[in-house]
């Protein structure tokens, strides 16, 4: 069930082309948000878009941006500034995935995975942080995963970038608990997009992978209510709920069996 409860409210959602950001974009917009989508395809936003548009009315506005370029953060808000629009809720969605041992792949990949999934993250929370303190309200939605929680052996550097995620988060939430802004940490595991197409996580069998738009909708109605941490389905839930009583050395033990089978 939808409503526009939310209506003169603007989400942001970056990373919003496919994947978990499409579907939140979508669940947003069914809710009354005005959006502003963020991805690197000019094109594919513009489709999105319309769809929006014709489904729901939704007043969208596009911004093509890539944001493993360093200076793209800034760039975005001060465009969103300057045009006077104000955002209600951040999703912090978009992310890099590079699978491997971490002597294989590439130095600047995975510079460029750590600018995506922590640098640009952490740009864009503290820039849109500001407005919404001054007004003492607003949403912020970091996207993790499951993988925060663990070590993955050939995921080393996505697993890390998405540590930091969490810890910051669950930081954050705690320093604006006087306020009227919340920050939600969204940790999915496993979940059908284009990330994990190509890589042995999509070969993972069908009970062990989440579809986007369930992860979507469980992780906007975690953020409307405030909660700091939500994971993504309850067997996902319940694995993290035993990861937290492990020794670091089982840890580590089930992260280079999960990562085994991606040896390159």
């Amino acid at each position: 069930m939808t409503t526009k409860a939310n209506e003169g409210q603007c989400a942001l959602v970056t990373g919003a082309s496919g994947g978990i950001g499409l579907e939140l974009a979508r669940v947003l917009a069914a809710n009354g948000f005005a959006l502003v989508l963020l991805a690197r395809s000019r094109d594919k936003l513009q489709e999105i878009a319309r769809e929006l548009k014709a489904e729901h009315g939704t007043n969208v506005t596009i911004v093509p941006a890539d944001l493993s370029e360093p200076n793209a953060p800034q760039a975005v808000f001060d465009t969103l500034r300057d045009a006077g629009v104000r955002i209600d809720l951040l999703v912090n969605n978009a992310g890099l995935l590079f699978e491997g041992r971490f002597d294989a792949i590439g130095l600047n990949e995975q510079l460029q995975l750590l600018q995506v999934n922590i640098m640009a993250m952490t740009a864009m929370t503290h820039l849109f942080l500001g407005p919404m303190r001054e007004r003492n309200s607003g949403r912020i939605m970091n996207v993790a995963s499951i993988a925060a929680f663990v070590p993955v052996r050939n995921l080393a550097v996505y697993a890390a970038s998405k540590a930091y995620v969490l810890s910051f988060g669950e930081a954050l939430s705690q320093e604006l608990g006087d306020t009227r802004i919340t920050v939600t940490t969204l940790c999915p595991g496993v979940t059908e997009t284009g990330m994990v197409h190509g890589t042995s996580l999509g070969s993972m069998p069908r009970m062990m992978i989440m579809d986007a738009k369930s992860v979507a909708r469980e992780g906007y109605r975690a953020c409307l209510a405030g909660k700091p941490v939500h994971v993504a389905g309850i067997a996902n839930e319940l694995a993290v709920q035993w990861i937290k009583y492990q020794p670091s050395w089982l840890l580590r033990a089930v992260g280079g069996f999960l990562g085994k089978s991606r040896d390159a």
